[in-house]
């Protein structure tokens, strides 16, 4: 009975093990999500800055005329 026993808590113990391997990659897939959202959240904020220094860069005339002679 012994060996019975054994081979019985292996088992066990190897699908506790895929549970918690599948349970870590979940996670893991997660908050690799969540840290894409907050990367795409920096972005549009970086480009929604710039193309506010542009419009304001334009409506105050700057930029219009170079002067290259020095």
């Amino acid at each position: 009975m012994n060996i019975s026993s054994t081979s019985s808590g292996a088992a066990i113990e190897s699908v506790l093990a895929a549970q918690q391997s599948s349970t870590q990659s979940k996670i893991a897939y997660a908050v690799a999500g969540k840290a894409l959202d907050a990367q795409r959240s920096a972005g549009d904020a970086a480009v929604a800055l710039i193309e506010s220094a542009g419009q304001l860069g334009a409506a105050l005339g700057k930029g219009a005329h170079l002067d290259t002679s020095g």
